[in-house]
């Protein structure tokens, strides 16, 4: 197996697991654990990949965003500073500017009508609330793993496969604590987060395991689609027919080639992302999609660059 190979196999099992230790990595991968240790140690140091902890206790949406000529950079770099962005791309195609936020319900009033208007460069904008998260990146499979490898680092992963969302949430002191240390860095030790928390490891462990297994916390790999060999990233609009709308919803929950997907308000019934190796694979990838043969009609843009990506701004 070459370094790369062995590269893109740890970050996917990272994409699993944040917190695996390498030797469960090693096992899974079937890799020397020194040498799992030494690659993955590197792609942390060189930031190719980092691991943070993150939540969404709010309602998200969708925003569509165009800019004045030249703006768009800035305009993006500007709402990537935005707490509640959870990312923010470029993107070709009838919008300069994708992005994805949660708000709370207080504060969507001021957040759509005064804080997000102002941000320089923004002409026009439209905003899709969204009805239901069918795939967040945390089920993503690139396909780097086979399906064995995948099995061993789920097996003993506790992060639950549905990240619990707005007032499903509820985090208790020692929790909030918990999770802006992990927002820093997801693989921080116990021993470091129990000093920070000001508490036993034992309480730190029993806590954050809970807290996964419920999916009140996830803790997720942020890295480029093209550090796993998938140099195009695609964010696509569907629209389908209202009486298709629970059979589409089904069938893009099950694909797990599908990195996000939700259901939303508006002219557009789904907004979607997905990666592949080149933008030429983009028709061989729909043809074998289900849920394609659903659509009425859709839009497709390609990712040009990433200024937020899983609530991490880009480096």
């Amino acid at each position: 197996m070459s370094e790369n190979d062995t590269d893109q196999k740890i970050l996917e099992a990272l994409h699993i697991d944040g917190r695996a230790s390498w030797q469960r990595i090693a096992h899974a991968i079937d890799v020397n654990e020194r040498t799992v240790a030494r690659r993955g140690n590197a792609l942390l140091k060189n930031e190719v990949v980092r691991i943070v902890a993150f939540n969404v206790p709010a309602h998200g949406f969708v925003l569509a965003v165009n800019s004045g000529p030249g703006q768009a950079r800035m305009t993006s770099t500007a709402m990537s500073k935005l707490d509640p962005a959870l990312w923010v791309h470029l993107t070709t195609g009838t919008s300069d500017v994708v992005a994805a936020v949660a708000v709370d319900l207080d504060e969507q009033e001021k957040f759509l009508l005064d804080e997000f208007p102002a941000i320089p460069g923004i002409l026009q904008w439209r905003a899709y609330p969204v009805l239901n998260y069918l795939r967040t990146a945390r089920i993503w499979r690139p396909g780097v793993l086979d399906s064995d490898e995948r099995r061993v680092l789920l097996a003993d992963c506790p992060q639950a496969p549905d990240l619990k969302l707005g007032n499903e949430i509820e985090l208790a002191g020692e929790d909030v604590a918990i999770l802006k240390v992990l927002r820093e860095d997801g693989r921080q030790n116990y021993d470091e987060i129990a000093r920070q928390v000001g508490t036993s490891v034992a309480t730190v462990r029993r806590r954050l395991y809970r807290l996964r297994r419920e999916g009140r916390l996830q803790i997720r790999a942020v890295l480029p689609p093209r550090h796993l060999g998938l140099n195009t990233e695609i964010i696509m609009w569907l629209r389908v027919r209202d009486s298709d709308i629970s059979e589409a919803s089904q069938l893009l929950a099950a694909d797990e080639a599908v990195k996000y997907a939700v259901r939303v308000a508006g002219d557009w019934t789904f907004v979607l992302k997905f990666d592949v190796s080149g933008r030429q694979f983009v028709d061989e990838f729909l043809a074998g999609r289900l849920w394609a043969q659903l659509v009425l009609e859709s839009s497709l843009s390609i990712v040009l660059a990433t200024t937020k990506r899983n609530s991490a701004r880009s480096t």
